[in-house]
């Protein structure tokens, strides 16, 4: 963390609660996301490390946690910041959901409906 930020209080991305259909908008989860990797690496906090996985646990509540714990069991070779997202975002995101770039791309797209 550069010196200037040193006595900054940089509060921690609000938790996830997945019962709140904003969660169920891929754009906002990325942004969570994003705000979640950027504040555990002003803290010092390596992705890749065990840290990060377990401070991802406190910002969850709900049946996430359930989603959490047996991310653990199953995938124990793979503890792994990215690797929980992933599995996080399939069970938040439904797979016919369209991402906003696709919405994007079908707004400015010469080629409609065939």
């Amino acid at each position: 963390m550069p010196k200037r930020m040193k006595g900054m209080k940089i509060d921690s991305p609000e938790n996830l609660n997945s019962t709140d259909k904003k969660w169920r908008d891929s754009q906002y989860l990325d942004t969570w996301v994003n705000a979640i990797q950027r504040w555990l690496s002003m803290k010092g906090i390596r992705l890749e490390s065990k840290e990060a996985l377990d401070f991802i646990k406190f910002k969850l509540q709900d049946s996430r946690h359930t989603t959490y714990n047996h991310y653990l069991i199953k995938e124990t070779d793979k503890e792994f910041f990215f690797n929980f997202i992933l599995r996080l975002r399939e069970f938040l995101i439904h797979s016919t959901s369209k991402d906003l770039l696709w919405k994007e791309w079908a707004a400015t797209s010469p080629y409609k409906d065939g």
